[in-house]
């Protein structure tokens, strides 16, 4: 068994136009090289509608999984941003669409939703009222997840609120569930501290998945793969050290015609990343051996 042989790379959704079809996206993922999808769950209508869909519907994406051959496995459920667990305008909202996120995942196969780490985002200002409500309000969620065997994993954001593993893991240790872990997202981590590797190191044990995005300093989003500042190889090995073995190239699909080409160019990339970080570790290429 070769090292590769023993991680799964996903590729996020937005990485591909929203126009296509589920069997379109399905098939530029797998011709690019990646073991899965994550879907994305965010504040579009269009998005969010999927939560209400009927059980044909579901059973239809899922025959469209095997017929492909490669399936959605988690979630980022984005949709938080619009209606987190702390606000207080939208608490009541917040919760059912938690629920009915967790129910959506457990019809769809799904193991992991990557949660927000907002306890307020847009019009509210985080205070310790928010974030209590947050937390009490993780919980309650925490615990429906449990009940239908889906696993909740905080995502570290671009908020003082959590930004980091050493602060969503005050969530996890308050909760207190095997059902709430961390899905940290290595490029806002960059963002977030200097010492990458050591923030991940307090999450050890309790990091279920982990995005690998590109980041430069201030900003999150749509930077290129080797473009930015993140150490890939030095994330990647820290992670594979603390048993991490599931991991989501984040990036967007951004209007460009060889989005294709694109999306196994960076495949290769972080292809290319985790043998530096094999090397790191002193893992022979052939395990096995």
């Amino acid at each position: 068994m070769s090292f590769k042989d023993t991680y799964r790379l996903g590729v996020y959704e937005k990485a591909t136009p929203a126009e296509l079809s589920w069997e379109e996206r399905l098939e530029a993922a797998k011709e690019a090289g990646f073991d899965y999808i994550e879907m994305s769950i965010d504040e579009t209508d269009m998005r969010m509608s999927r939560l209400d869909w009927c059980d044909e519907q579901i059973y239809e994406l899922l025959e469209t999984e095997k017929r492909v051959g490669i399936p959605i496995e988690t979630i980022c459920f984005s949709a938080q941003r619009k209606y987190p667990l702390g606000s207080r305008k939208w608490e009541k909202e917040a919760k059912e669409l938690l629920r009915k996120g967790v129910l959506f995942a457990r019809k769809m196969g799904i193991r992991i939703i990557q949660t927000q780490g907002y306890d307020c985002y847009y019009e509210e200002t985080s205070d310790k009222t928010t974030r209590e409500r947050f937390y009490r309000n993780l919980e309650e969620g925490t615990m429906f997840a449990a009940s239908h065997g889906v696993m909740l994993a905080m995502e570290t954001m671009e908020n003082d609120f959590m930004n980091t593993v050493e602060k969503a893991m005050h969530s996890v240790n308050r909760v207190n569930s095997p059902y709430l872990q961390v899905y940290p997202d290595i490029g806002n981590i960059s963002n977030a501290t200097k010492d990458v590797a050591g923030d991940i190191t307090t999450g050890r044990g309790h990091i279920a998945a982990a995005h690998l995005k590109e980041t430069v300093i201030g900003k999150f989003r749509e930077i290129p793969y080797g473009t930015g500042q993140v150490d890939f190889p030095g994330a990647i090995a820290k992670l594979y050290e603390h048993g991490v073995r599931r991991y989501v190239a984040e990036y967007w699909y951004c209007g460009e015609e060889n989005w294709r080409e694109i999306a196994r160019s960076n495949r290769e990339f972080l292809d290319r990343q985790f043998e530096k970080a094999r090397q790191l570790l002193g893992i022979p290429e052939d395990i096995s051996a």
